[in-house]
């Protein structure tokens, strides 16, 4: 099983709107909010089709989940993705009004998939540097500086291969 909740809890807070998510994304992959409309601390998963997830607990339960366009999310009663399946998302996913639910397992396609194949091995983690990730938010100043002043000099990367 794989458990997302210390990732996180080192994410510090952030606000992000779903309508924002159809711009990147992998197939299989989530985002994943402690807040309401994808608020609070969020993380995004990379694709590991058929994997268990475990919901965080408390302050830590998931109140946001987003799947990545071109796949589905399963959320199951028990943390180790048994008992009853509660919801299937699909992107963009629900901001609000999660059923309880004890662990997630997403899926490229919408097709359950326990090899894997083609999909992990391809991804690339810095793939997270969108709204709400650590990667972002280590240079948010930044951003919002070329934001504000309309990219007068063209959006430059801060850092190679990580997308803001």
């Amino acid at each position: 099983l794989t458990i997302f909740l210390a990732h996180l809890l080192l994410i510090p807070s952030t606000s992000a709107a779903p309508s924002r998510l159809h711009r990147r994304g992998l197939p299989g992959a989530v985002y994943i909010c402690t807040g309401p409309n994808f608020t609070g601390d969020c993380g995004w998963l990379m694709p590991n089709s058929g994997s268990c997830h475990i919901a965080g607990t408390g302050e830590n339960t998931p109140q946001s989940v987003g799947p990545d366009p071109g796949g589905s999310c399963v959320l199951f009663e028990k943390a180790d993705c048994t008992g009853n399946q509660e919801l299937t998302l699909r992107f963009p996913g629900q901001g609000g009004d999660l059923p309880t639910f004890g662990g997630v397992k997403c899926f490229a396609d919408g097709q359950p998939r326990d090899d894997g194949a083609g999909i992990a091995a391809e991804v690339d983690v810095r793939l997270a540097g969108g709204i709400g990730s650590v990667d972002r938010k280590e240079v948010q100043q930044q951003v919002e500086a070329m934001e504000a002043d309309g990219f007068s000099q063209g959006m430059i990367g801060l850092k190679k291969g990580v997308y803001y």
